[in-house]
C-alpha cells in the first residue's frame, strides 16, 4: 500500500491551490504529476472547503429546498435553483428520463444538481430524485463500477435505507442516478428538540441500516448528518448508500467479507467522505472497512448528542478538519461546558457510559473500535434499558450501580406508623440479594478508598498549592461518590426485597468514613449537609416504622439527633440546594415518628410543622422541575403526616378527626398541583434515568394513601358508608400501579393496607363474603412482602399479623371455615397477650396506656376466639373464652379516655354473646351490654353493626 502524503506536502500544495480557478489549479497539479497521491488529497480537501464556505457539500449530497423539506440529498447552493438551465446539468422540466419525468430543479451543488421526477409510465404513481452529475465525472467509469454494484444495491432492502432504483445517462451524455425521494430534516437538526433517549432511539434505527448494509458488503463511507434525514414521524432514512462507493474512482470497497486486501492502491481523485466525519484511515488515503463507518456513527451520535464536533471545532478550513482527525483526541462528551439549557442535566446522562461508547467507536486505530455496527448499537440499546455496557470496564461497583439504575425511584419522603397504611415512598423493586450485597460491599469499599485519599490530601493541603488543590478534588470526589451512590441509587435499594439489610450496611460504612472528613473540614457546609443526608436516610431505615422493627428506635433517635444538629448548622447556607432541603424535610418527618411512639404527640406535631414550612422555606427559592417536585412532594408528606397524628385508628393520636380531615385536604390539594402540571412531570421523566419508575406513579400512590387515611378517620367516626365510598375510591390507585410495577414494595404495602381497611368496612357491614376475599388479599400480600423482605422486616412480625388477622379471622368464621379462622384469631390474640404479659415498664402514664390498649385488643380477639370455638362445637371453650375477655375489661379500662369507647364496644359484645350460650343469664347479660353499648354512643354515635346489638339487648 502507497503511504499517505506527509501533511507538510499537502497542506502547501493546498494553500498554493486554495486562491486559483480551475485552470491554474489544473497547471499546478500537473506540475506534481508524480505524486497523484499528494494531487488526490489536495483535490479531495479542496472541494470539501468549497462545500464549507461555498454551500457545496461533497459527494452527493445537494440543498434543502424549504424549511421543514428535503429532497433525499443534503445542503447545497440554491444559487441558480430557480432558473430552469443548469450549467452543469442537460435536464429540463417536463423532460422524461426513462420511466420518469422530471418535475423541477431541487437543488445544485459541487457534483450536479438534483431533480424531482415523477413516475411517468402508468405502471404506478411515486415521486424520486435524479441525481446528475456533472461533467468530469469520469462518466464511463462510473458507469461501469455501478453496474457492477448494482446487484449488491439491491439487496439493500430495508427501512431505514433510501433506494436506489436506478442509473444511466442523460441525452447528453451525463451519469444520473434515480433515488427514492425522502422529507425531512438532517438528522442533527432533528435531534435539537428531542429528549436524548429520543436521539439514542433515532441513532438505533440508523445503526441498524448501516449494519443492514454491512451484512450486505457494502459501507457507505459517507456518514454525516446530511446524508440522514428524519421525517416528520420519526423515522431514519440514510440516504446515497452505494453511490458514494461508485462515485470513487480507486474502487475501494468491501472485498473479501469487508476486508482490506485487494483495495491495497493509493486512491487518486476526489474520495467521497467528509473532513468533520471521516475516519483517520479515510484522511490517510487508506482502505475502507466497516470500521470507517464504526467511526464516522461516534462522530455522528457525539454531534447528535452534543451539538458540537468531538475534535476540531477551531478548524476553519477542510484541510484544518482533516488534521484533527488525525491528530486531536476527542473529548470526552460530559466534559463539555455548553451554554445551552438543559445542557447540566445532558451532562450527567452522557458521564459514563455514554462517555465510553462514544470514546470506543471513536479510536484512531480501527482495531480498537467496535468490532460490528451491531456491538455498538448493542450498548447503545443496553443503555437505554440500564443494563452495563461493554466498552465500560465491568467492576463490581459498576454491575451494581446499572443493577440498581434499572429501576430506581427516588423515595421522597420517610413513612407512617404501624397501621401499614400506604407511606411516602416509592421504589422499583429489583431482584437478587447476592447482586445487592456484592455491590453494597464494593460501594462501601470505593468510598472508604475515596475518604482515606481525601484524608491524606487534606494533610498535605498547607505544604504546597498543589496539594491543596489535590485535596480539594479528592473532597469533591467524595461528595460526588456520596451524592451518586447514597442519594442517588440508595431509595432503590431502600426497598429492593431484601434490599434494607444492604443499604443500612452501606449507609453505616459511609457514616463512618465522612466524620473523619467532617471533622477536617468542619466548615464545610456542603459536606455538613450531606453527612447531615446520610444520617437521615439512616434514621429513617431504623426509625420508620414501615421499614424496620420498632426495637431499633434507639439507634434511629441517635441518627436523627446527629441529622439535626448538622442540618441546623447548614440550613442558612444549604437550604437552596433542594436535595439537601428535601432530605432535612425527610429526617423531621421521622422525628415525628419517633416522638409519636414515645407519645410526646405535641412534640410531634411541632417537628411536622417545621418540617412543613421548611418545606415552603426551600419551595420559595429558584428551583428546576425536579427540585421543585421533591419539595412540594415533602410539603404534602409533612401534612399527611399531621394529618395522622391528628386522628388515627391505630396509634397514639391527638382524637382531633377534623383537623385531620383537613390536614389530608392540604396534602391532596398540594399533590394534585404536582400532578396537573403535566410539562414538569415530563421534564421529571426524561430526565430520570432508564428504567425510572414515573412520577406519576409515585404521586397516585401518595394521594391512594390520602384517601385511605380519610377512610380511617370516617370509619373511627362510624359513619360505615362515606369511609367504603374512600376506600372504593383507594383500591383501584393502588391496583393501578401494581399493575405497572408488580414488585414495588410501597405499592404492595399500600393493597395490603387497604384491602385490609375494605375488609374491616365490609365486615361490619355484613358483606361477610366480600370482606374474605379482601382479607385474604391483604393477608397474601403481607407474606409475599415478609418473604422478600426477612425476619426484620415489619412485614414478618407478629404486629402485622395481628393486624391483619382482625379482619381474616372474623371473616373466615363467618364464611364457615371457622377452623382456620380459630387458628388465625389465636395468632393475633397471642400477639397481644404478649405485650400484655410484659407489665407496665418504667416509664409511667405512656407505659400504661400502651398496657391497656394491648389489654383491650386481647380482649376483643378473646371475643372473636369465642365465637369461632362456639362454631365448631366447643361452646364450653367458647364460654370460657368470652367470660376471659370480660376479666381483661375492667371499669377503669373502660373509663379511659384513649382506649375506652372501644373498651365498651368490646365489653358490649362479649355480654351478647354470652346471653346468646348461657339462656340462663341472658337479662344480666343483655343489661351489662346495653349498659356499655350506652356509655360508648354518649361518646359519640353507634355504628350500624353495634346499633342493631344494642337493639337486640333491649
Amino acid at each position: 500500500m502507497t503511504a499517505p502524503p506527509p501533511w507538510s506536502a499537502v497542506r502547501a500544495l493546498f494553500d498554493q491551490a486554495l486562491p486559483l480557478d480551475t485552470a491554474a489549479r489544473d497547471v499546478l497539479f500537473a506540475s506534481h504529476a508524480g505524486e497523484p497521491a499528494l494531487v488526490a488529497e489536495v483535490r479531495s480537501l479542496l472541494a470539501h472547503h468549497e462545500a464549507e464556505t461555498g454551500g457545496v457539500l461533497s459527494g452527493s449530497a445537494l440543498a434543502p429546498l424549504a424549511a421543514g423539506e428535503r429532497s433525499e440529498a443534503g445542503p447545497a447552493d440554491r444559487a441558480g435553483a430557480d432558473g430552469a438551465d443548469g450549467a452543469d446539468g442537460d435536464l429540463r422540466a417536463g423532460q422524461r428520463v426513462g420511466p420518469w419525468r422530471v418535475v423541477s430543479l431541487l437543488g445544485r451543488g459541487g457534483m450536479g444538481e438534483v431533480w424531482l421526477a415523477e413516475r411517468d409510465d402508468g405502471a404506478f404513481k411515486g415521486q424520486a430524485a435524479i441525481k446528475v452529475l456533472k461533467r468530469g465525472m469520469d462518466s464511463a467509469a462510473v458507469l461501469a463500477r455501478f453496474a457492477s454494484e448494482q446487484q449488491a444495491l439491491a439487496r439493500l432492502a430495508h427501512p431505514h435505507i433510501a433506494r436506489l432504483f436506478d442509473a444511466g445517462r442523460t441525452e447528453g451524455g451525463l451519469p444520473y442516478f434515480v433515488m427514492e425521494s425522502v422529507r425531512g430534516r438532517p438528522i442533527d437538526q432533528a435531534c435539537a428538540a428531542r429528549t436524548l433517549r429520543e436521539r439514542l432511539v433515532l441513532f438505533l434505527q440508523l445503526s441498524d441500516a448501516v449494519a443492514h448494509a454491512h451484512r450486505n458488503l457494502l459501507v457507505h463511507r459517507d456518514l454525516k448528518p446530511s446524508n440522514v434525514m428524519v421525517d416528520d414521524e420519526g423515522r431514519v432514512k440514510l440516504l446515497d448508500f452505494g453511490i458514494a462507493k461508485a462515485l470513487d474512482p480507486s474502487g475501494a470497497g468491501v472485498p473479501n467479507a469487508l476486508g482490506d486486501a485487494a483495495a491495497s492502491h493509493t486512491l487518486t481523485g476526489e474520495r467521497p467522505f467528509t473532513p468533520h466525519y471521516a475516519s483517520p484511515e479515510q484522511v490517510r488515503g487508506e482502505p475502507v472497512t466497516t470500521a470507517t463507518d464504526i467511526y464516522s456513527l461516534g462522530v455522528l451520535l457525539y454531534v447528535m448528542l452534543t451539538g458540537q464536533r468531538p475534535y476540531g471545532r477551531r478548524a476553519q478550513s477542510p484541510l484544518e478538519a482533516a488534521r484533527s482527525v488525525l491528530e486531536e483526541e476527542p473529548s470526552r462528551p460530559s466534559s463539555l461546558a455548553l451554554p445551552a439549557a438543559g445542557w447540566m442535566q445532558t451532562r450527567r446522562q452522557l458521564e459514563g457510559d455514554l462517555d465510553n461508547i462514544l470514546l470506543k467507536a471513536l479510536e484512531k486505530a480501527p482495531v480498537r473500535r467496535y468490532a460490528s455496527v451491531d456491538a455498538m448499537a448493542s450498548d447503545v440499546q443496553a443503555y437505554l434499558n440500564g443494563y452495563p455496557v461493554s466498552a465500560r470496564q465491568a467492576s463490581a461497583l459498576y454491575l451494581f450501580g446499572k443493577f440498581v439504575a434499572r429501576h430506581r425511584w427516588a423515595m421522597l419522603t420517610g413513612g407512617v406508623g404501624a397501621s401499614g397504611l400506604a407511606t411516602a415512598l416509592a421504589a422499583t423493586v429489583l431482584q437478587g440479594r447476592a447482586a445487592a450485597a456484592l455491590g453494597v460491599a464494593t460501594l462501601a469499599v470505593a468510598l472508604a478508598i475515596a475518604l482515606v485519599q481525601a484524608r491524606r490530601a487534606a494533610h498535605a493541603r498547607d505544604e504546597a498549592a498543589h496539594a491543596r488543590d489535590h485535596a480539594r478534588g479528592q473532597l469533591e470526589r467524595v461528595k460526588r461518590i456520596t451524592g451518586d451512590l447514597v442519594f442517588r441509587y440508595g431509595d432503590t435499594v431502600t426497598l429492593l426485597p431484601g434490599g434494607l439489610k444492604a443499604q443500612e450496611s452501606l449507609l453505616r460504612e459511609t457514616v463512618a468514613a465522612l466524620e473523619p472528613a467532617l471533622a477536617e473540614a468542619p466548615d464545610d457546609m456542603e459536606l455538613a449537609g450531606t453527612m447531615a443526608s446520610v444520617q437521615g436516610r439512616l434514621a429513617e431505615i431504623l426509625g420508620n416504622t414501615m421499614l424496620a422493627a420498632p426495637e431499633r428506635a434507639a439507634d434511629a433517635r441517635a441518627a436523627v439527633a446527629r441529622a439535626l444538629e448538622l442540618a441546623e448548622r447548614a440550613w442558612p447556607e444549604r437550604r437552596a440546594d433542594w436535595r439537601f432541603a428535601s432530605w432535612h424535610v425527610r429526617v423531621l418527618i421521622v422525628q415525628s415518628q419517633l416522638l409519636r411512639a414515645e407519645r410526646r404527640l405535641a412534640d410531634a406535631a411541632a417537628a411536622l410543622q417545621k418540617a412543613a414550612e421548611r418545606a415552603e422555606a426551600a419551595l420559595a427559592l429558584q428551583h428546576g422541575a425536579e427540585g421543585r417536585i421533591y419539595l412540594a412532594v415533602g410539603r404534602a408528606n409533612a401534612h399527611l403526616n399531621r394529618a395522622q397524628l391528628f386522628d388515627h385508628a391505630n396509634l397514639p393520636s391527638l382524637g382531633e378527626p377534623e383537623r385531620a380531615l383537613h390536614e389530608y385536604e392540604l396534602a391532596e390539594r398540594a399533590l394534585r398541583a404536582v400532578l396537573d402540571g403535566k410539562d414538569e412531570l415530563a421534564e421529571f421523566d426524561r430526565n430520570a434515568p432508564p428504567g425510572d419508575a414515573s412520577c406519576e406513579s409515585y404521586l397516585v400512590h401518595q394521594v391512594g394513601t390520602i384517601i385511605g387515611g380519610r377512610a380511617l378517620i370516617h370509619l373511627s367516626q362510624e359513619d360505615l358508608a362515606a369511609a367504603r365510598r374512600e376506600i372504593e375510591q383507594a383500591l383501584p390507585l393502588r391496583q393501578q400501579n401494581l399493575e405497572r410495577e408488580p414488585r414495588n414494595v410501597a405499592w404492595r404495602d399500600g393493597l395490603m393496607s387497604e384491602a385490609n381497611t375494605c375488609a374491616l368496612i365490609l365486615l361490619r357491614q355484613g358483606e361477610f363474603a366480600a370482606a374474605l376475599t379482601a382479607a385474604n388479599l391483604a393477608w397474601q400480600t403481607a407474606e409475599a412482602l415478609a418473604r422478600d423482605e426477612g425476619t426484620g422486616s415489619r412485614w414478618a412480625g407478629a404486629a402485622v399479623r395481628a393486624l391483619l388477622a382482625a379482619q381474616r379471622g372474623p371473616a373466615l368464621v363467618k364464611q364457615g371455615q371457622a377452623e382456620l379462622g380459630l387458628e388465625v384469631l389465636e395468632l393475633g390474640l397471642r400477639h397481644w397477650q404478649a405485650l400484655c404479659a410484659m407489665g407496665p415498664a418504667p416509664g409511667g402514664d405512656t407505659d400504661e396506656h400502651a398496657r391497656m390498649n394491648a389489654q383491650r385488643r386481647a380482649a376483643w380477639f378473646e371475643v372473636q376466639r369465642a365465637g369461632a370455638l362456639h362454631a365448631l362445637g366447643r361452646a364450653a371453650e367458647a364460654i370460657a373464652s368470652a367470660q376471659a375477655a370480660l376479666a381483661r375489661l375492667p371499669p377503669s379500662m373502660t373509663a379511659d379516655s384513649l382506649v375506652g369507647r372501644d373498651a365498651l364496644l368490646t365489653l358490649g359484645e362479649a355480654h351478647m354473646a354470652l346471653a346468646r350460650w348461657q339462656p340462663g343469664e341472658a337479662a344480666s347479660h343483655h343489661a351489662a351490654a346495653r349498659a356499655a353499648f350506652d356509655a360508648a354512643a354518649a361518646q359519640r354515635r353507634l355504628g350500624e353493626d353495634h346499633a342493631l346489638l344494642r337493639s337486640a339487648a333491649a
